[in-house]
């Protein structure tokens, strides 16, 4: 008797049920929408936020590079100078990794035909012979993040 009375109270023919149901449903597709639009708020949130570091990351790679390219020039024996160039070597290496560890990788355009949307030419060469429009160098590397090109490698082209 107990069990009949609670079956026809939580019966899907019961208005009350009915009603309820509804508004169940109703408060858990609202809910559904918040959580997939609250997921890629923090998505688009999360990706700004490593873009921004991933940028810092590539302007101090590029310092290094360029402080590692100016020490090439320096023939020193003083161990004390031999010992910095030999942490700037350290340095380079670390970054390489915190970059690979942001999905930030390097883009090299060397032999390919250029192609204004991946390539920024820093300048033109005579092609004597080859092919015109091809890649004879990279002047300034690019960087991809995430799979998404951030910034274009500078490029010398044949004309």
């Amino acid at each position: 008797m107990v069990f009949s009375k609670i079956r026809d109270a939580l019966s899907p023919r019961n208005e009350k049920y009915e009603v309820l149901y509804h508004k169940y449903s109703k408060v858990r597709l609202d809910n559904k929408n918040l959580r997939e639009q609250h997921s890629e708020e923090m998505n688009n949130y999360k990706f700004d936020t490593k873009l921004g570091t991933a940028r810092n990351m590539i302007d101090l790679y590029e310092k290094i590079e360029e402080t590692k390219l100016r020490s090439y020039k320096v023939r020193a024996v003083d161990k004390e100078i031999q010992n910095l160039m030999v942490g700037i070597n350290q340095i380079e290496k670390a970054m390489r990794k915190v970059m690979s560890d942001l999905d930030v990788e390097e883009v090299t355009a060397v032999e390919k035909f250029f192609d204004e949307n991946l390539h920024e030419v820093a300048s033109y060469v005579d092609a004597n012979g080859m092919s015109v429009g091809l890649v004879l160098k990279t002047v300034r590397k690019g960087f991809r993040f995430d799979g998404r090109l951030i910034k274009k490698p500078r490029v010398v082209i044949t004309k």
